[in-house]
């Protein structure tokens, strides 16, 4: 079993790698994750995952952050895995490397959720970011729910992870192990602390070649007000996360002077650093200014989408339609249209210059 990585090992793994550039990738034809995984309609799907990859990287980018189907493993392991090869073997085809995310605490109430149906999926509700009006980004205070709340799940959860293991812990396609997206999100606090800190443990104990990280996303702050003057690290579940991780992974959707401010406190850790959710037009986080800065910093770089589809990632989320102080007529994510026109000529030009420029 490997403990964690010293600063020094792990300083040396970053200074191997070319910039790490690149994006959340939810294909544009896709509502959910079943439709990305599932059986029915598979070879459409990964037909259009082929096209955005190759799109992805005529401009430059060399990654991709993804979500892994924890749920679909479950039901049905078989495809899940076959599919899992066939995408990862897609993804190399495009010199694309993948950044798999395990777990997410960005998640609805329980009484929120639907099961899970195969076949065909629902198609998106206009003016929703998601495609549902079902959103974590609802101003509730009830407790998001997530599967591993469940009575004797950590067997399951342990399964799951020595699975993974025994194909992929030297998978030279896996670029970073993302153990847990934002976590203590959706009103959890330290809801997923013991699980989080024993998916560390497995994952370790099988010596996986590639780093490990959670997500932080400064959880104790007041959003939107207070998380775009001021964001850090306060909460028992982040901080838990920061000295778990080989490399430091955070999410800021505010202006050039904050995420420069936050890089900075980040610094501290003495860890590589990566942005795995950026961009948010009416926040002020814009690719003229955010790329070139973490590009300049050395920081890895994953803006939130990418082609405009059916989970309209272009809609603010639920609690910003009130402001009065946002554009909100600004797409939120995503750089091109369906039809792959950019939303932007001028983004599109900034990012093949930070991707292929020195």
């Amino acid at each position: 079993m490997r403990d964690i990585w010293s600063i020094e090992e792990i300083q040396a793994w970053y200074d191997r790698q070319s910039w790490i550039t690149g994006f959340n990738f939810s294909p544009s034809t896709t509502i959910n994750h079943v439709e990305i995984w599932q059986e029915f309609d598979h070879k459409r799907v990964f037909t259009d995952i082929g096209k955005e990859l190759s799109l992805a990287k005529s401009i430059g980018f060399n990654s991709i952050r993804m979500n892994f189907p924890f749920v679909l493993w479950r039901l049905q392991p078989g495809v899940f895995f076959r599919h899992l090869d066939e995408f990862l073997a897609l993804c190399s085809t495009f010199s694309i490397r993948v950044m798999p995310v395990l777990f997410n605490d960005c998640c609805v109430p329980r009484e929120r959720q639907s099961p899970i149906e195969f076949g065909k999926q629902p198609e998106p509700e206009p003016g929703y970011f998601g495609g549902s009006r079902v959103t974590s980004f609802e101003a509730t205070t009830k407790m998001g729910y997530n599967v591993i709340d469940d009575d004797g799940m950590e067997e399951v959860v342990e399964r799951y992870i020595s699975e993974l293991m025994e194909h992929y812990r030297d998978d030279k396609r896996i670029l970073v192990w993302n153990i847990w997206n934002e976590p203590g999100n959706s009103n959890r606090g330290s809801k997923s602390l013991p699980m989080m800190v024993k998916v560390f443990e497995w994952l370790r104990k099988y010596n996986a070649s590639q780093p490990l990280t959670a997500d932080i996303y400064a959880a104790g702050c007041d959003f939107p007000d207070e998380y775009m003057r001021d964001p850090r690290i306060e909460t028992e579940i982040e901080l838990a996360a920061v000295l778990l991780s080989d490399v430091i992974s955070f999410h800021y959707y505010g202006d050039y002077w904050h995420m420069r401010q936050f890089i900075h406190k980040l610094r501290d850790y003495d860890r590589p650093l990566f942005c795995t959710e950026w961009l948010h037009r009416p926040m002020r986080s814009f690719i003229q200014t955010i790329m070139p800065l973490l590009k300049r910093e050395n920081v890895g770089s994953f803006m939130f989408g990418f082609v405009n589809g059916k989970r309209q990632f272009h809609v603010v989320w639920e609690y910003l339609k009130v402001r009065k102080d946002m554009d909100i007529s600004l797409w939120m994510h995503d750089i091109y249209h369906s039809n792959f026109v950019p939303y932007d000529d001028e983004e599109i030009n900034v990012i093949r210059e930070c991707n292929f420029g020195q």
